[in-house]
C-alpha cells in the first residue's frame, strides 16, 4: 500500500473506533468503550476528568441506569495525522439521552424527555501494537437543551434498539483499530454510496433512486413495512414521500465491516418529516439507525437486509416554513439542483469505484467539506479561504456573489450575530468527473443566541449544500457553491455548566491545542 493509501486506510480505522465508541455507549457495552481507548488514556467529559477507569465508572450509574436509551449522533470527522504514530480528531456530535415517563416502559411509547447536547470530541490518537486508540480527549460543549413530549406509541412490530445480546449489531464482526486495507476502502465507499443513494432518493421523492441502493429480492424492515424491495418502494412512496412537503434524512455514524463479499452496516440517521401544510407546521423527528447486511455482486455493493431501528421519535411544532424569495429550496418534483445534468450524469445505479484514486480525491474534497465547517464556527477566516478558489461563487441565499464579499458576509451576518454556531455535515454524495467533483451535502445548522451571557434560543437549519469542486493544479476546492434550504425552526436553550469546556472562537479551543 503506498502512503497515500496508507494515510487513508489510518484515517479510517480511526473514524471506526469513534463509530465503535459511541455504539458501546449506546448498547450499555463497557467492554466496547473500553477498547476504543489505550489503558492509559485520559478523559475530560466535563461532569469527569481523569483516567479511563474513572470514566468508565461514571456509565452505569451516571447514564445507563438513568436514561432508557441514548442516541450519540455524530456529523463530520476531522481526522489529521501527525507523526506515524499520532493523530488528532475532531468530531462534531450531538447526544440524545431519553427518558421515558407514563406507561410506555422500555417499549417508548409514553411521553418522555430528552435531554440534548451539541458537543465536539477533540481526541489525540496514538497506534500502539499496530493498533489506533484515544489516548486523550477533551469535550467541547457547544449548546444545550431539553425536548419534552418524547415518544409515540409504535406497533409491535417496531424494532426498538437495545442494550443487549438482542439487538442485531451484537452480531456484526468486530474489529479493532487497525489500518484498513485498499480493497476494504474501496468497499466501505460502495456501501456508503448505496446508504447516500437511498437518502436522496427519499428525500427527493424518486423511487427509482431509492431501488439503486438495493439489490434485487433485498428484504426490508422498517417496522411498518415488512417485505421485499417491490414492495418496500411503493410503501415508502405512500408513507413518506406523499405525506410530506419536507423529509430530510440526515446519516450521522456510519460503521461498515467488510467481510468477503459481505459487509456489515450500522447507521445512525435523524429523520425529519415536515409538515408545512399543516395550520400549525410541524416536523416528525426519528431518532433511528440502519441495520444493513451488503453484498457484492458483479462488482456492484448494495444492501440485501435491512432492519430499521427506532431509538426516539417526537413531534415539533416548528413555525412557517417561509423563506426569503433569494433563498433557494429544496424540490420533490424532480427538478432539484441536485438532480439536473451535470451533476446526475452519473448513473444511478451503483458502480464500485475500481480506480483507487477516486477514493482519494473524495477524501480530498471530503477534508475540504470539514474544513469549511471548522472555519466558520471557530472565526478562522484563513481557513475559510482555503477552501474555495479565489474565483469562486457562493449563494447563501441572503449573500450572492464573490469569495470576498461572502467572507465579510460570514463575518458580519453569522459569527458577529451568534454566540456560537455549530454546522454538522451528515450525508455527503460525491460524484466525480476528471477534474470536477458535483457533492450534495446535508447539513444542521446551529446557531446560538445569548443575553447577558446565558444561552436563550438556537435558530436551527436543516440544509443542503450543493457544491462544484474543480481540481487545479492537484488541488480540490470549492468553485461554485448553493445553500439549499429545507426546514427552519427555533429551540429554547438552557445554560452549559460553567465548569465544562466550551467551544470557543479564538486559539484558545482545544482544538488547535493539537496542532
Amino acid at each position: 500500500m503506498n502512503s497515500r493509501l496508507a494515510r487513508l486506510g489510518d484515517q479510517q480505522a480511526i473514524r471506526d473506533v469513534l463509530a465503535r465508541y459511541w455504539r458501546g455507549i449506546d448498547r450499555g457495552d463497557a467492554d466496547l468503550v473500553r477498547s476504543t481507548y489505550h489503558p492509559d488514556a485520559r478523559d475530560d467529559h466535563g461532569y469527569v476528568k481523569g483516567s479511563l477507569d474513572g470514566f468508565i465508572e461514571t456509565l452505569e450509574p451516571g447514564v445507563w441506569s438513568i436514561f432508557d436509551r441514548t442516541q450519540h449522533f455524530s456529523g463530520h470527522i476531522a481526522v489529521e495525522l501527525s507523526g506515524p504514530d499520532t493523530a488528532h480528531a475532531e468530531s462534531y456530535a450531538e447526544a440524545h439521552h431519553v427518558r421515558q415517563s407514563g406507561d410506555g416502559g422500555d417499549g417508548g411509547d409514553g411521553p418522555g424527555s430528552d435531554l440534548v447536547f451539541g458537543l465536539r470530541y477533540v481526541d489525540r490518537f496514538e497506534r500502539r501494537d499496530d493498533e489506533w486508540r484515544i489516548a486523550d480527549r477533551v469535550c467541547t460543549w457547544d449548546w444545550h437543551r431539553v425536548d419534552e413530549g418524547l415518544g409515540m406509541p409504535l406497533p409491535d412490530s417496531y424494532f426498538r434498539g437495545s442494550r443487549d445480546a438482542s439487538d442485531p449489531v451484537f452480531g456484526h464482526p468486530r474489529r479493532v483499530g487497525v489500518r484498513v486495507a485498499a480493497r476494504d476502502l474501496v468497499a466501505k465507499r460502495a456501501c456508503y454510496d448505496a446508504l447516500m443513494r437511498y437518502a436522496r432518493g427519499v428525500d427527493r421523492c424518486d423511487p427509482e433512486l431509492v431501488r439503486s441502493g438495493y439489490h434485487p429480492g433485498a428484504f426490508d424492515d422498517h417496522g411498518g413495512y415488512q417485505g421485499d424491495v417491490d414492495g418496500f418502494i411503493p410503501w415508502v412512496k405512500e408513507i413518506v414521500m406523499d405525506a410530506y412537503t419536507c423529509t430530510m434524512h440526515k446519516m450521522g455514524n456510519v460503521l461498515i465491516e467488510v467481510d468477503g463479499d459481505q459487509a456489515y452496516g450500522e447507521t445512525y440517521a435523524i429523520a425529519h418529516h415536515v409538515d408545512a401544510r399543516a395550520a400549525e407546521p410541524t416536523d416528525l423527528i426519528m431518532g433511528v439507525r440502519y441495520l444493513d447486511r451488503f453484498e457484492c455482486r458483479g462488482g456492484d455493493w448494495r444492501v440485501v437486509h435491512r432492519v430499521m431501528s427506532y431509538e426516539w421519535e417526537r413531534v415539533a411544532t416548528i413555525g412557517a416554513q417561509s423563506f426569503d424569495a433569494s433563498y433557494a429550496v429544496g424540490r420533490r418534483d424532480g427538478s432539484d439542483t441536485a438532480l439536473q445534468p451535470p451533476r446526475n450524469a452519473r448513473p444511478t445505479t451503483a458502480v464500485v469505484p475500481d480506480d483507487l484514486e477516486a477514493t482519494r480525491d473524495r477524501a480530498a474534497i471530503y477534508d475540504q467539506l470539514v474544513a469549511y465547517c471548522r472555519a466558520v464556527d471557530r472565526c478562522d477566516e484563513a481557513l475559510l479561504r482555503s477552501v474555495y478558489h479565489p474565483d469562486a461563487h457562493d449563494d447563501h441565499g441572503a449573500y450572492q456573489g464573490d469569495l470576498e464579499g461572502f467572507v465579510e458576509f460570514v463575518k458580519t451576518e453569522v459569527q458577529a450575530r451568534f454566540r456560537s454556531t455549530m454546522h454538522k455535515l451528515g450525508n455527503s454524495f460525491i460524484e466525480l468527473d476528471g477534474d470536477v467533483a458535483h457533492c450534495e451535502t446535508l447539513a444542521i445548522g446551529h446557531h446560538v443566541r445569548a443575553e447577558d451571557g446565558v444561552d436563550v434560543d438556537d435558530l436551527v437549519l436543516g440544509i443542503r449544500y450543493l457544491d462544484r469542486f474543480e481540481r487545479r493544479h492537484g488541488e480540490w476546492r470549492i468553485a461554485n457553491r448553493q445553500l439549499v434550504f429545507e426546514w427552519q425552526r427555533l429551540d429554547r436553550l438552557s445554560p452549559l455548566d460553567e465548569t465544562w469546556t466550551p467551544g470557543r472562537h479564538d486559539p484558545s479551543d482545544p482544538v488547535y491545542a493539537l496542532r
